[in-house]
């Protein structure tokens, strides 16, 4: 992290356990150590605390200096999309920043969809073998759900500027990462696609 020196990280597999804060823990936390390396209040963290039921989760950390937080996170779970099952993927997490050099705004989009690593026969969406591995409906539905959810403004930003990150558990040609690129309309060629930075 410190060699990327960003000005926001969206970070994945953080400990996800009441009362353990990986990020902002004074004496073990990533903000801690980085500005241990970087000065003191070079970096800060979206304070969340755990986000839903799994062992790990995502988060979000950013320079002060260089952005700041608008508004207040949101997160993305079954119980704003049913398509978003998080007993399978973990929930989003979601950050509006206003950059201080400019005054634009661009919301922060942190995901770790479900792995191909186990089955999801329990929810009718095994191996298709079509190269995709375990969950590739899941991951899909996801995926639409989320950008289903961007089009809402769930923070509040009034901006059109999203950013989605983090681990997709898919490849470039995958139905989860066309999903995404198609926008909520599921169509490609239309104003509301995603770029694939």
């Amino acid at each position: 992290l410190a060699g990327l020196n960003a000005d926001v990280f969206g970070l994945n597999e953080l400990e996800n356990t009441t009362g353990v804060d990986a990020l902002g823990d004074p004496t073990n936390g990533i903000v801690a150590g980085l500005n241990a390396i970087f000065g003191p209040g070079t970096y800060a963290y979206i304070d969340t605390g755990t986000i839903g039921t799994d062992a790990i989760r995502v988060g979000l950390i950013y320079k002060p200096a260089k952005v700041i937080p608008v508004g207040t996170f949101q997160t993305l779970d079954s119980a704003d999309d049913p398509r978003f099952i998080d007993t399978k993927s973990r929930p989003a997490l979601a950050q509006t920043f206003e950059d201080l050099s400019n005054g634009a705004r661009f919301t922060v989009v942190v995901n770790h969809l479900k792995s191909k690593g186990s089955a999801c026969d329990d929810v009718g969406d095994p191996d298709a073998g079509d190269g995709q591995g375990n969950c590739s409906g899941t991951r899909t539905l996801a995926a639409q759900a989320l950008v289903d959810w961007l089009a809402t403004d769930p923070t509040g930003s009034g901006d059109p500027d999203f950013l989605i990150m983090g681990d997709l558990n898919s490849y470039a040609q995958e139905d989860p990462i066309d999903a995404v690129k198609a926008g909520p309309d599921n169509t490609v060629g239309t104003s509301d696609d995603y770029t694939n930075l």
